[in-house]
């Protein structure tokens, strides 16, 4: 009994993985090969999204005649998170700049043709506990607006 029950927690963990990694648009699906390589339609964007540990493929929103998908680049112990958000139209998939605090996000909000991305600062644990402790007080906005991010008004680069 106890081996059917790790086999099919197994099983759920895998189907799990296997719905982080892909997500329908309206325009055709993203996907993450064995590489860790985001695709649209089966080939990768240009340029590509790779990702370090993993990719994780969110919902899209639909923003006028485009689709935007978070992308969650799943990182190591220093950088557990950063982030990409994907345009995808009929003309092909485009993707943000790199962004984020190395932190989880807490939130995610679409506000007319914006998104804004909510999460905490980052310092990581080989940082004192006191500065850990600041950072994860800090409150950091990053908005998505027609293909570019920025926070505090700064383009990120």
């Amino acid at each position: 009994m106890r081996k059917y029950i790790i086999s099919f927690s197994l099983l759920l963990i895998a189907g799990a993985s296997a719905l982080a990694q892909e997500t329908s648009t309206r325009f055709g699906a993203l996907t993450v090969n064995d590489d860790k390589m985001l695709l649209f339609k089966g080939h990768p964007l240009n340029p590509p999204v790779e990702g370090n540990n993993s990719l994780d493929v969110g919902k899209p929103y639909q923003i006028g005649a485009t689709d935007v998908v978070l992308i969650t680049n799943n990182g190591g112990t220093a950088c557990p998170y950063l982030y990409y958000l994907v345009t995808v139209s009929a003309s092909g998939a485009k993707s943000s700049s790199l962004f984020g605090t190395c932190a989880e996000v807490t939130t995610v909000k679409r506000t007319g043709d914006s998104i804004s991305v909510y999460m905490p600062g980052f310092e990581g644990p080989f940082e004192s506990e006191r500065k850990q402790l600041r950072a994860a007080r800090e409150k950091h906005v990053f908005i998505f607006r027609a293909g570019v991010v920025t926070e505090n008004g700064k383009r990120v680069k």
